[in-house]
């Protein structure tokens, strides 16, 4: 299996090198798009890596155009798979490996729009153990490249958030499947953690918090799968929706900048409706 993979920056910490280092040996062809502004300097092994390309213009181009960008360079290089990663992502020992054997050997894999894995870690998995699924996200996605042209490319109207699902649910539309590995392992984070006290039952637990921008695209792009899917993927479309439902109940319950998540979140549901998508101006 000839392969690449890109990886998209923001204003990467010096953890993302040795996130880097748990793919980087398996793949032929790295491509480091940044979306940092101003443009991220990269140390020189990473500069002059033979394997790795780093694409960066100084501005924060969202996820869909730079993974576009990604598609277009690795089909005209000449690879069949792409595999996509967050800069926050990283494969733990022999994972990968199980992975890309998993998807050598999984039957009528050329029909296979997309493999993703999970982000729960289980020890009694059987190896090649899959599912279906219409929810697969970017980091540890491997893409299909030869579907491409019956798919399409990623939603450049989204910017960023449901990018990941627009195009499993497309797919689906497409006729194609999109498959999880369940036995195979990504340490992925998740969003900003803070530990806050229950208003149920008063314990300390972790909530998953996002800024108020952050919330707008997930809100506004929401409407939009819901909108163009909602009838032929009704139980993913139910389950986004309580999550971002939880999400939004999070971020005022123990977030801080509730007036302006308000403000967004007011922003986000005007723009969809009048067909404003893209990068919030």
């Amino acid at each position: 299996m000839r392969l690449a993979a890109v990886i998209i920056t923001y204003f990467p910490d010096p953890t993302v090198l040795s996130n880097i280092g748990t793919y980087l040996d398996r793949v032929d062809k790295l491509y480091i798009i940044d979306n940092s502004e101003p443009a991220h300097i990269f140390p020189p092994g990473i500069q002059n890596h033979p394997k790795i390309t780093i694409i960066a213009l100084g501005i924060n181009r969202g996820i869909a155009a730079p993974l576009n960008e990604a598609v277009a360079l690795a089909i005209a290089q000449g690879y069949g798979w792409l595999l996509t990663m967050d800069q926050d992502s990283h494969f733990g020992k022999d994972q990968l490996d199980q992975y890309l054997n998993n998807i050598e050997n999984f039957q009528g894999n050329e029909q296979v729009a997309q493999f993703g894995i999970t982000f729960e870690h289980t020890t009694n998995m059987a190896r090649g153990s899959f599912r279906s699924s219409r929810l697969l996200i970017t980091s540890g996605s491997l893409m299909n490249l030869k579907l491409i042209g019956a798919v399409g490319g990623f939603n450049e109207a989204l910017f960023i958030d449901e990018v990941d699902h627009e195009y499993c649910f497309r797919s689906g539309k497409a006729g194609f499947d999109t498959i999880q590995f369940t036995d195979v392992y990504l340490n992925h984070n998740l969003g900003t953690k803070k530990s806050a006290r229950s208003l149920k039952n008063f314990k300390e637990t972790e909530r998953s918090l996002h800024a108020p921008i952050r919330l707008y695209y997930m809100y506004r792009n929401f409407l939009y799968v819901s909108r163009y899917y909602k009838s032929l993927f009704p139980e993913e479309i139910n389950y986004l929706k309580k999550d971002l439902l939880n999400r939004i109940k999070n971020n005022f319950l123990y977030g801080g900048e509730k007036g302006a998540l308000l403000k967004m979140l007011l922003q986000a549901r005007s723009d969809f409706k009048n067909g404003r998508m893209g990068k919030k101006l």
